[in-house]
């Protein structure tokens, strides 16, 4: 049979499976699966919940033709994973997609006004989950139904898994234990949604991760005395230092630090200020009480950073360190009382090289599947914005990148989406792929 032919008719059952697959996607976007170990979350109220989505993706594997498995490391936190074993001796291959999501917010920023409604809408599914990442999850399933519909016999084995534990970096329940039972591959693509207005991108590189958070101390006094302690003429520190003064002294200096981020650490695959050190949390108070009628003693700035690939974990947190420590000089209380630094998660970098023959046959199998279509085209390459289970991939030396449907600008925000149209390419993408990767027995 001429290749063509097999194209057209894994095209033809995509197509006939879309409003299924679509129907599907809105279904595991309705099961709150939020990551039990999410800071200010209940692990006891959400655990299981992953377990009850991969539940419903282990069935889709078992459509697709798979052998399938199912396993917790934590009770109620399933992976699920289907192996459809080759017909000769073509690569294996690996696809790769985590079910756990982040909280859904303040359910009045939806517009749907509930974060998990998985509202069809004409041209997109909305939900907390819907872009990072059930619609790669569910694309990567129906990729292979699709084959097994069209009868299409891969030569080598192809490996789908649907993972806990991403959103908190906790791979050991997740994407690390599924390859230490031995669920490996010649190559893996993540699932993650790349696509930046035109589609999905190609991401052979991704930005290393550090959470970590800053503690300055000072000394609690009146509030009637501000004036006093401000100034080094009258009482100064003697009397009085309001940590939350020291504290933005502190993150003015990080500021600083993250404006030389956009200006030395450059990368081909990213946009200039691509890397940077985010505030996200602050907490700054007089200790056990909430109202400002006193110098605050504490206050603790919680950041993460997206930093430049080329530098390892440990590089990155030296260069943080040392940066506080100079700031730190600068300023007389801070000089005799420096900053706590406390590592929180150290999610390290991942790139291979786009010349890989992963990268290669993704971006060809991507411009198969997009023609005739808006996305029509060459794929762009692009680093990823964020971090994924590649890093696990790859430490495991498995030639890992990511390719999916979504935006990055829609994840963990009020009112998220991923486009329908987005969703299908994935889909015909990972089926070419497959056939493309693991070769096609006769």
């Amino acid at each position: 049979m001429a290749d063509e032919e097999r194209f057209a008719r894994v095209f033809h059952e995509v197509d006939r499976l879309v409003p299924t697959m679509i129907d599907t996607l809105s279904e595991l976007v309705q099961i709150e699966s939020i990551n039990p170990k999410y800071p200010g979350q209940v692990y006891d109220d959400l655990v299981g919940r992953e377990g009850e989505v991969n539940a419903r993706v282990a069935e889709l594997y078992e459509e697709a033709g798979a052998d399938v498995t199912r396993f917790a490391i934590e009770p109620g936190r399933d992976n699920a994973v289907g192996v459809i074993g080759g017909h000769g001796r073509g690569r294996s291959l690996a696809f790769n997609s985590h079910i756990d999501v982040v909280p859904g917010g303040d359910p009045v920023c939806w517009t749907s006004g509930s974060p998990f409604s998985g509202r069809i809408s004409e041209d997109r599914v909305w939900g907390r989950g819907s872009t990072d990442m059930k619609a790669g999850a569910v694309a990567e399933a129906f990729a292979a139904i699709a084959l097994r519909a069209a009868d299409v016999r891969l030569g080598g084995d192809l490996i789908l898994q649907s993972v806990v534990g991403e959103e908190m970096g906790d791979h050991e329940c997740g994407t690390s234990a599924v390859v230490e039972r031995g669920y490996v591959a010649d190559a893996a693509v993540v699932c993650e949604p790349t696509s930046l207005g035109a589609g999905p991108t190609v991401g052979p590189v991704a930005p290393g991760l550090l959470w970590f958070s800053v503690t300055v101390t000072g000394k609690r006094a009146h509030n009637g005395v501000r004036g006093l302690t401000i100034h080094p003429t009258l009482d100064g520190s003697s009397l009085g230092v309001n940590a939350i003064d020291k504290g933005f002294y502190i993150y003015q200096g990080i500021r600083q630090l993250e404006e030389e981020w956009a200006e030395k650490k450059r990368h081909p695959l990213f946009a200039p200020g691509s890397f940077g050190i985010l505030p996200g949390v602050i907490q700054g108070n007089p200790t056990g009480v909430l109202v400002p009628f006193a110098l605050a003693d504490s206050m603790t700035i919680e950041y993460s950073t997206c930093h430049y690939p080329g530098d390892d974990s440990e590089a990155a947190k030296a260069e943080i360190e040392e940066h506080i420590r100079r700031i730190s000089e600068l300023d007389p209380w801070l000089r005799e009382h420096p900053p706590v630094v406390t590592w929180k998660l150290e999610w390290p970098p991942t790139e291979i090289g786009p010349e890989e023959d992963i990268c290669v046959s993704l971006q060809d199998a991507h411009k198969m599947a997009a023609l005739s279509t808006s996305f029509e085209g060459p794929a762009q390459m692009q680093g990823l914005l964020g971090v994924c289970d590649t890093t696990w991939l790859v430490a495991q030396g498995i030639p890992s990148l990511v390719y999916g449907p979504g935006t990055i600008k829609t994840a963990h925000a009020a009112d998220e989406y991923v486009l329908i149209d987005e969703c299908v390419l994935a889909c015909r993408t990972y089926a070419l792929l497959a056939m493309d990767w693991c070769g096609v027995a006769e």
